[in-house]
């Protein structure tokens, strides 16, 4: 259901970006989000002219981090995110539900008096008797 709404890699790179106690650079954020070093430098180069990310340089590392508008984006977009998961597990969780009345269908009643099960048994019993005959 995510995938409906959301671009997948972009999300997971501004989820990523949630965790404030790491330290982001891009090709960390590109090994943790499976995505090419140049989507994303490209994505980060975006999210910094939109004023969601900004950048700080230590030596010759780029360490990105959330602005405050960034971090209620990731808020909002990981409330966002749990709600799909439920609403896609709670769709998984009841399809035999499908029936008109909300019950589940009953198979059809066979037109001969004895059931399937018997039937079954009645042939076991005959394979039985036939390799006793043999003996």
């Amino acid at each position: 259901m995510k995938q409906l709404f959301l671009k997948i890699k972009p999300c997971k790179v501004l989820l990523l970006l949630k965790d404030s106690q790491q330290q982001w650079y891009p090709s960390k954020l590109a090994r943790d989000s499976s995505c090419s070093y140049v989507h994303v430098v490209n994505l980060l180069g975006a999210l910094r002219k939109t004023g969601i990310v900004s950048l700080e340089r230590k030596g010759r590392q780029n360490l990105y981090k959330l602005t405050e508008k960034g971090a209620y984006l990731a808020l909002t977009l990981d409330d966002f995110s749990k709600k799909c998961e439920t609403a896609e597990a709670e769709a998984h969780a009841k399809p035999e539900d499908k029936s008109p009345q909300g019950k589940e269908a009953k198979p059809p009643a066979s037109s001969s008096s004895a059931s399937a099960e018997p039937a079954q048994g009645a042939q076991a019993k005959q394979k039985q008797e036939k390799q006793e005959e043999k003996k």
